[in-house]
């Protein structure tokens, strides 16, 4: 039998003009080399005139330069939208367990991330039953091999330890792949299901895909060939807006937008620091979210003659605080001055970006520098509750984060300012919000509250901190309740023994075990 190298070229070409979907070329240039010399070229210009990015999104993940100038050459729009569907369920779980991660004061890794087409996908182009299981993490490192299809079966991505190739014979699809072993090895797919009510849509560019891996080569490709460097996406990470600890746990928004994360969110998110300014060099717009013909001169100029903050969303400045990217804080604030007020730029919730970083526990970073550049320490974060707002320090007490609350203090955080009413201007000071049982979210039993030793006995140990720090133990909030009323109707055993103790203290007069215990018994009683 003759082998298909024997063909004339004349007739490979004819039968490759006679294929109709992208997926069949690419599996016919997987059968060996001489086909795939002819077929790869045709491949590139049937993607683009079949509008179908996934050879340029494949290129730009993985920062390979002569993939990408071969699909711009052929005629890709660089800023051609990627679409592909996720469960509802798995996109509620992923940003779920962002948002505890969040609220517990874990330690954030790189967000939950899907590959290009890391689903199996049948002849119609619908998902498969055995497709789309998460590994319910937030992060993940399965960057593919050099050379490997775009349709890797990888559950997540994050930026590839491995250097990026750029050799020419690096391509959408290897000449040296076994097709037989590799079916759904293909440069694209057939178009996305129609959204059902369990599906949703996660929208992205290439721009997008080349700043999250950090490939700055590939930026400076893709944005000389016209990409928008302030593209939206959607879905494209596991990042929510923040909102504030607190209000995440006792009034979660069921009706938030998801936010519209640009290339540079993308870069800070993953913390690629060069990246974030490249994409702020060719005039990136410091916002996280697209807004309409801001140019960095404007929004500079607007931010040094507002009297009051001005509230357009969330900055590069917060999220660089949020994810600990020190130099990048430096750029920002001092070096570029793109965004020199440390603390008149809040976010549309009127958060600051050492907020962020608190939130975010970012002790060794972003906390201490942003105070060493003048951040206030008792930023107020707006509650759910109208015309009230809360303190870091008011709110690590009120929810239960005791050695986040040891630490504000350690840095000088005002031991008398907790939760404002900003109308009457009291308050519930940190001491009362000790001395309640913590914040649950909405719908837990009220026994869920209840603190084990452990958390007990470091309630008692802020409380004297926050004592001997200054709080008053007879300060009255709104309605006259001092400390010790307020752990009386939370019947807060450990908080009544800790005011006990300070009461002995301060009076200087000794009681023995036993005479403490019988007092704690019958404040309770």
């Amino acid at each position: 039998m003759a082998s298909s190298t024997a063909l004339p070229n004349e007739l490979v070409v004819f039968v490759i003009n006679g294929l109709d979907r992208v997926q069949d070329l690419a599996a016919l240039a997987l059968t060996n080399r001489h086909l795939y010399s002819l077929a790869n070229v045709h491949l590139y210009k049937r993607a683009a005139q079949c509008d179908d990015a996934r050879p340029l999104a494949w290129a730009a993940n993985r920062g390979i330069l002569s993939t990408l100038r071969m699909a711009l050459a052929a005629g890709a729009d660089p800023n051609a939208e990627l679409v592909e569907f996720i469960s509802t369920g798995e996109w509620e779980a992923v940003t779920a367990t962002a948002r505890a991660d969040a609220t517990a004061g874990r330690e954030k890794t790189p967000w939950a991330m899907w590959e290009v087409n890391n689903r199996p996908w049948n002849a119609q182009g619908q998902v498969t039953a055995a497709s789309g299981t998460h590994n319910g993490g937030v992060h993940g490192h399965n960057q593919g091999e050099r050379g490997s299809t775009p349709s890797s079966t990888a559950t997540t991505i994050a930026p590839s330890p491995q250097p990026a190739s750029t050799s020419d014979q690096d391509s959408v699809v290897s000449s040296e792949e076994d097709l037989s072993e590799r079916e759904d090895a293909t440069p694209a797919t057939e178009r996305s299901p129609t959204p059902t009510p369990c599906m949703l849509a996660r929208r992205y560019r290439a721009i997008h895909l080349a700043a999250r891996s950090g490939h700055d080569d590939v930026l400076e490709l893709l944005l000389r060939h016209g990409a928008l460097v302030d593209a939206p996406s959607e879905r494209f990470c596991a990042c929510t807006q923040q909102y504030g600890l607190l209000n995440m746990l006792e009034s979660p928004d069921p009706d938030a937008q998801n936010p519209l994360w640009t290339p540079l969110h993308a870069a800070i998110c993953h913390r690629h620091t060069s990246t974030a300014k490249l994409l702020l060099a060719h005039k990136a717009s410091p916002m996280m979210e697209p807004l309409p013909s801001l140019e960095i001169p404007g929004f500079v100029a607007a931010y040094a003659t507002s009297p009051e903050p001005i509230h357009f969303g969330a900055s590069a400045l917060h999220h660089a605080a949020a994810f600990g990217l020190t130099e990048l804080v430096t750029y920002l604030h001092t070096t570029a001055r793109i965004l020199p007020d440390i603390d008149i730029l809040q976010d549309k919730n009127y958060l600051t970006p050492f907020y962020y970083a608190v939130a975010n526990r970012r002790w060794s970073s972003t906390v201490p520098q942003l105070l060493q550049l003048g951040a206030n320490i008792h930023c107020e974060i707006r509650m759910y509750i109208p015309y009230t707002a809360i303190t870091p320090l008011g709110e690590a007490c009120r929810l239960g984060h005791f050695p986040i609350a040891d630490r504000l203090l350690a840095l000088g955080a005002d031991p008398s300012r907790g939760f404002i009413a900003l109308t009457s201007g009291g308050c519930l000071t940190p001491l009362h919000m000790c001395c309640m049982r913590s914040a649950q979210a909405v719908g837990e039993p009220r026994e869920n509250g209840d603190d084990d030793e452990e958390r007990g006995k470091a309630r008692m140990a802020t409380m004297e901190k926050l004592v001997k720090g200054g709080a008053k133990t007879d300060a009255m909030d709104c309605f006259g309740d001092t400390p010790l009323s307020a752990a009386e109707k939370a019947q807060n055993v450990f908080a009544l023994e800790a005011l006990e103790r300070l009461s002995l203290e301060d009076k200087e007069v000794e009681h023995t075990p036993e005479g403490k215990e019988g007092k704690v018994g019958g404040l309770l009683s």
